[in-house]
């Protein structure tokens, strides 16, 4: 049976560059968020963000920033991080035909077009950037990815609103299992600070309210009695995926396993969330159980979705506690996320990431702003302090996206 490894990780995060300095800021519980610099953002109900510490003329070709938007830069350094890290050169350790791109993403390139609408506006077509009709579009990023490392396998890109990333590595795994190709460079990007990509965010919905005064690290609360809705920000997690056997026959490190995985759709109403009781979600999360093998009991934590949206919030809480709620010991609900934003279609590969970190250090860290947990969640989450649990214990990671999408990974570490 073919088990698909995850031997390679690039992360571009507001919390740090890199899995080590992610986990670091994880692991302190210091937010990361704060006022957005991007532009102003003053007119609008929140105006706060992760801000991701990345210049991309420090690692990316003058002529190829001129002509993509910042969403693909992030994309196009975390995988070429992914790759360093996995020790793999397209054309060297995997034919091209061979090798494959699955990117999750929401907003597309919101920051070029904006710019270049603009000068439509004010001084005519002919000013406007002939990249435009290719830079927006959510598939830039992976086609860019494929044109760089020369990449002629399978390559798709998931628009699936917040579960977007989990979409991707759910189909770069089922494309190593198919053996449809060797490698996969699979996970999620995302680039939301423009004014009109974050009025997108403001019109659904999504964001907390921001009186005067409020600290920003303080807006984005999943659970607690004060949610009022989720804090966004930029980046980028894409890893390399690749069979198991061919990865230990090559000498790769090897980070995990994904071994588990499934989505569901609630088909409650249209344009809403979710359905009021988080049956169909439980049923995704016993899916992905099942198809890896593992048994409820024998989970060591949930890196939950945790939207800091309340029914969102409440609804994925009865999920668990139907899939889970009869375990005496229960398990550990935690949303590291809190500490530098939710970064739509690159949140599940972050998660993802820091879950086979957490397994391995046998150390779940703590959900930042949780002091007092919303009335009626009989699940056990993890605040204050990290908590000391046993390594190497399999780990479950939610992903829910607008109309009722619901994606479950399994990772072993």
């Amino acid at each position: 049976m073919t088990r698909v490894a995850i031997t390679g990780i690039g992360l571009i995060t507001p919390g740090g560059n890199g899995l080590d300095r992610l986990w670091q800021s994880v692991r302190s519980g210091k937010s990361c968020i704060r006022a957005i610099d991007r532009f102003d953002a003053a007119r609008y109900v929140c105006g706060a963000a992760g801000q991701a510490d990345f210049v991309a003329a420090d690692v990316l070709p003058p002529r190829l920033i001129k002509r993509t938007d910042r969403f693909t830069h992030l994309a196009m350094a975390a995988a070429n991080g992914a790759l360093v890290d996995a020790g793999v050169t397209v054309g060297v350790e995997v034919a091209p035909e061979r090798a494959g791109v699955m990117v999750g993403n929401v907003l597309g390139g919101w920051e070029f077009a904006e710019r270049e609408l603009r000068k439509l506006w004010v001084s005519g077509a002919r000013s406007v950037s002939p990249y435009q009709a290719t830079a927006w579009f959510p598939a830039a990023a992976q086609g860019n990815i494929c044109i760089d490392h020369g990449i002629k396998g399978p390559a798709r890109t998931f628009v699936a609103d917040r579960a977007s990333g989990a979409y991707a590595l759910i189909h770069g795994a089922q494309a190593i299992v198919r053996g449809q190709a060797d490698v996969v460079l699979a996970g999620g990007v995302e680039a939301p600070l423009s004014p009109y990509g974050w009025l997108c965010l403001e019109t659904s919905g999504f964001l907390p309210k921001q009186r005067n005064g409020t600290d920003p690290a303080s807006l984005y609360r999943p659970f607690d009695a004060r949610h009022g809705g989720t804090v966004f920000g930029e980046g980028a997690a894409i890893f390399v995926l690749e069979d198991l056997g061919r990865a230990r026959s090559r000498g790769a490190q090897i980070h995990g396993e994904l071994t588990g995985w499934s989505v569901t759709t609630d088909g409650y109403m249209p344009y809403y969330t979710v359905e009021p009781s988080g049956a169909v979600l439980a049923r995704a999360i016993r899916g992905a159980l099942e198809k890896g093998g593992t048994a409820a009991a024998d989970v060591g934590a949930v890196f939950a979705h945790g939207s800091g949206i309340p029914v969102e919030d409440v609804t994925e809480a009865y999920a668990l506690h139907e899939v889970f709620g009869d375990r005496p010991d229960g398990v550990p609900v935690t949303v590291p996320k809190a500490v530098f934003g939710h970064l739509l279609g690159a949140a599940a590969p972050v998660d993802a990431a820091l879950a086979l970190r957490a397994s391995r250090a046998g150390l779940i860290p703590a959900t930042a702003n949780l002091a007092r947990p919303a009335p009626g969640l009989a699940i056990d989450l993890v605040q204050g302090e990290h908590r000391a649990v046993a390594p190497g214990r399999p780990t479950v990671v939610i992903s829910r996206g607008l109309g009722g999408t619901n994606a479950c990974l399994v990772l072993h570490p």
